[in-house]
């Protein structure tokens, strides 16, 4: 409720600082170009890729309204081909690969990555007339500001949009996963073809009928706020036992187990410990003043907890590594990017190791083999136990 209290608040400010040193009829076309602006959400939260790739055909066409038809981010061929590029690529992964349950975790990881990208695409979207500009007179006031220059109005703008992103997002990544998780073969490529009809129904409408546009995206919004706490906790851990070791194929030894300097690495909180809540992803990080759980907030400070190691213990299944004290009220889940390293781990952090699974780690397989062999039934039956 106080998420929505705020975003209703923000709304008024935006209006205001459109109609400031403005008449009516400036007023009534500044607000058509806000509602222009916001129509590009809707499309947005469901595919980034295709939005872009779209309305950059449109605008090419001819096929815009004004604010399509303005922003030099559109009309640049460099961007039609990049994400014509990108949304083709990501929709051969979405389908293909989903037709698989052994790699539908690829698809899954993209999809991770899609979202995360939608931000910066959205924000590059809203910012390009600002840095982009072929009025001599605005480029130098954007020169003598120093690098750059921002309006209130725009900042706003780009924040009320990140917040519904962020959630939409969410959302959809939640639903994602429940249809990963589903027995149902097909039914991950079959959902990713109708989110792209989707997202394209979205565009055409967001570019004839911005308002309508807009309304879809509120109704998207309420929704998705609605289920965001709810779903949160199956996010994470999808996230840290699934994307993040695919993600993390990629990364070097030092990158996975250290800050550059100090040890550090990423866990799941499997109980409450004490000021961090259970099943959201931190930082074990060890530090002068001793071991300590970090979690990095976004434009807050962090939360630190101290945390002591000294009766825990490792017990390592296939999917995860369980980090527990002896009568389990501190709990904390390894992904299985630290697999290979437990004996490591068990050293450097003075911890007993209890069961050890055996587990075929080739390193030598290929890219997609290696993640056939990653995850099993079991694991994704350990993954619905936690949506129930």
């Amino acid at each position: 409720m106080k998420k929505i209290i705020l975003v209703l608040i923000m709304l008024p400010l935006l209006l205001q600082a459109q109609t400031e040193s403005l008449d009516a009829q400036e007023t009534l076309s500044q607000n058509t170009a806000l509602v222009e602006q916001f129509a590009q959400l809707a499309p947005m939260g469901v595919n980034p890729y295709l939005t872009v790739f779209l309305t950059s055909v449109c605008s090419k066409v001819g096929f815009h309204n004004d604010y399509v038809g303005t922003n030099p981010f559109f009309s640049s061929w460099i961007v039609l081909c990049l994400f014509g590029i990108l949304f083709f690529f990501t929709s051969l992964v979405g389908t293909v690969f989903k037709t698989n349950k052994a790699t539908a975790t690829i698809g899954l990881a993209d999809t991770y990555l899609s979202n995360k990208a939608a931000l910066i695409i959205n924000a590059i979207v809203i910012l390009a007339p600002t840095f982009i500009s072929n009025d001599p007179v605005h480029n130098e006031v954007v020169y003598q500001a120093g690098f750059l220059s921002i309006s209130f109005k725009t900042l706003l703008i780009l924040g009320v949009s990140l917040y519904f992103l962020v959630v939409v997002m969410a959302f959809k990544f939640f639903i994602d996963i429940l249809i990963f998780l589903s027995p149902i073969p097909f039914i991950d490529a079959v959902l990713e073809i109708a989110k792209i009809a989707i997202a394209a129904i979205f565009i055409i409408i967001s570019i004839v009928s911005p308002i309508t546009s807009v309304i879809i995206a509120v109704v998207m919004f309420l929704i998705s706020l609605f289920f965001y706490k709810r779903s949160i906790r199956l996010i994470n851990k999808t996230k840290y036992l699934i994307v993040y070791p695919i993600l993390n194929i990629f990364k070097s030894k030092e990158t996975k187990l250290t800050d550059g300097k100090n040890l550090s690495i990423l866990v799941l909180t499997n109980t409450k410990i004490g000021k961090l809540k259970k099943g959201i992803i931190v930082r074990l990080q060890e530090t002068d003043e001793g071991i300590k759980l970090v979690k990095n907030r976004f434009l807050l400070a962090n939360i630190i907890q101290d945390i002591d190691l000294s009766n825990f213990h490792f017990k390592q299944n296939h999917l995860d590594i369980i980090m527990s004290n002896e009568d389990g009220a501190n709990s904390l889940v390894l992904n299985r990017t630290y697999h290979k390293y437990l004996s490591e781990l068990s050293e450097k952090y003075n911890i007993e190791i209890r069961s050890k699974k055996e587990l075929n780690l080739n390193l030598k397989m290929g890219f997609i083999k290696k993640i056939k062999t990653f995850f099993n039934k079991s694991d994704i039956a350990e993954l619905k136990s936690v949506a129930k």
